[in-house]
């Protein structure tokens, strides 16, 4: 994984109508937007200036949330106290020093540096972590333990009573489809008809697999890890499965260092949005992340921090152009859904281009890159 690079300044720069493309822009961040517009956004390299102190700031993040609601009382301590399985990467996880890492950890430094939540500096209790993705929006409802929840969190409002949801933090992935390098499954439709494997307990993804591959059986499976914290390989390796359908951004971690690959890193007609978890009456929270999450996605800095976390050296290639498709060459401030509009005439055909190129994300081009245009 990627290390986050030291001492960029950022300021806030709101990118309207897609993803913007900018090659000269190369720094990977974990600091977005301090609230002092005028200081520099610094990543520290070990995090020890953002983290509660599980010592000392005991008393401020084991009380019970304020009369005025968590959202005042975040304000007041100056903690908020956060609720993410362990180990979920590239999301969540502890380094060998113990140090909470991930995709979401530098999110929620961006997230909290906003104005949204006052002008002091917001740090994270990252101390109240679990072994299990259900386990992430049920802390909420467990006194007054955590003030948020974040993982690749996929529920709805009506699923767990008492929780309520935000807008969208990671968007635009989906379902994809993995299979051994050198495996005869080299499109979603040579899966058709093979076993196909699904993550165990998640109903979206089984009925997704369903409707996608009619002919083939559907096998659920454990995530526990083997000894070499992979899981996917295992099944593939041992013929229990052909091929495995899973999230795109959790797959990108377990394929590291596997002859394995995506095959398609998003499916067509599947699209994941992760969201963050809050107690159903913390509204001013809710509100106040909702209008966050819209600053801090808006920005080139969170492009790249996608870019750091989810970009993979594991997806294959994409088919050369034929027939009536042409190519396309990438150019300085292009975006997928320009793109789309400039050459297919509707800039919400970006997906069509997406798909037919094997990028996991709309966000996932540079300058000079030679895109295949659909019909």
């Amino acid at each position: 994984m990627s290390k986050v690079i030291s001492g960029i300044v950022i300021l806030l720069l709101v990118l309207v109508g897609g993803y913007f493309v900018d090659d000269g822009y190369k720094a990977k961040v974990d600091h977005l937007l301090h609230k002092d517009a005028s200081a520099s956004a610094v990543a520290a390299s070990n995090g020890s200036s953002e983290w509660a102190n599980p010592k000392t700031d005991t008393p401020a993040k084991s009380a019970a949330v304020q009369s005025g609601g968590t959202l005042a009382n975040i304000l007041s301590t100056g903690i908020v106290r956060v609720s993410a399985q362990n180990p979920s990467k590239p999301f969540y996880y502890s380094d060998n020093r113990g140090a909470a890492k991930g995709f979401n950890v530098d999110f929620m430094k961006a997230l909290f540096a906003q104005s949204e939540f006052g002008t002091r500096q917001i740090k994270l209790d990252t101390s109240h972590d679990v072994d299990a993705y259900e386990k992430v929006p049920q802390q909420l409802l467990q006194g007054a333990a955590v003030d948020i929840a974040i993982d690749g969190l996929t529920f709805n409002d009506d699923d767990l009573k008492g929780v309520a949801y935000s807008i969208p933090y990671v968007k635009d992935f989906g379902y994809a489809l993995i299979a051994k390098n050198n495996s005869s499954i080299t499109s979603v439709d040579a899966a058709n008809g093979k076993i196909i494997g699904v993550l165990k307990g998640d109903p979206d993804a089984m009925a997704f697999a369903k409707r996608t591959f009619p002919k083939s059986r559907i096998e659920e499976l454990s995530d526990k890890a083997d000894a070499n914290g992979k899981w996917i390989v295992g099944f593939i390796d041992s013929n229990r499965v052909d091929a495995v359908v899973y999230d795109y951004p959790f797959a990108v971690a377990e394929l590291e260092g596997t002859d394995m690959q995506f095959v398609a890193p998003k499916i067509a007609g599947s699209s994941i949005e992760y969201k963050i978890g809050v107690r159903a009456g913390d509204k001013d929270l809710l509100d106040a992340l909702n209008s966050a999450i819209r600053k801090v996605t808006a920005s080139d800095a969170y492009t790249e921090m996608l870019k750091t976390y989810f970009m993979s050296n594991k997806v294959a290639a994409a088919r050369a152009a034929k027939g009536n498709e042409k190519v396309y060459v990438v150019v300085r401030g292009d975006t997928l859904s320009t793109i789309a509009q400039n050459q297919l005439g509707d800039r919400m055909r970006y997906s069509e281009i997406q798909i037919r190129n094997n990028l996991a994300n709309p966000n996932f081009i540079v300058v000079g890159q030679k895109l295949v245009i659909p019909k």
